[in-house]
């Protein structure tokens, strides 16, 4: 069947970049917008602009999972041992003294950084 114009055609496929499906994902929280208002807005269909803030939430609450990136850090030279009741993780002449609180996760991924770099 030919498209005579009436708008009922295929459109064609736009693709987005990163920065572009984050900004329309944005606009989804203004007050008084609604998913299907900003998909018709930007020519999308209301349900891929629901993916698009799945996939951000997703991404979101990973991030806030893994934590800053940043920790507390002392360097001491020729210091005496200290009893310490936590995690002591020992790399050469670096040890680094984590709390026993700390997610199993996290003391991986310090293990495993350690260990690319030694």
């Amino acid at each position: 069947m030919l498209d005579e114009g009436s708008g009922l055609g295929r459109r064609k496929q736009v693709r987005r970049t990163p920065a572009e499906r984050s900004a329309i994902v944005a606009e989804t929280y203004d007050p008084g917008a609604t998913v299907a208002g900003v998909a018709h807005r930007h020519g999308i269909v209301a349900s891929q602009l629901s993916s698009w803030r799945t996939v951000a939430k997703r991404n979101a609450d990973r991030d806030n999972r893994r934590g800053s990136g940043f920790a507390e850090i002392t360097v001491m030279t020729d210091a005496l041992p200290v009893p310490f009741d936590g995690i002591e993780v020992v790399c050469g002449a670096v040890v680094i003294r984590l709390p026993k609180s700390m997610a199993p996760k996290r003391i991986a991924d310090i293990a495993h950084g350690l260990a690319r770099g030694a």
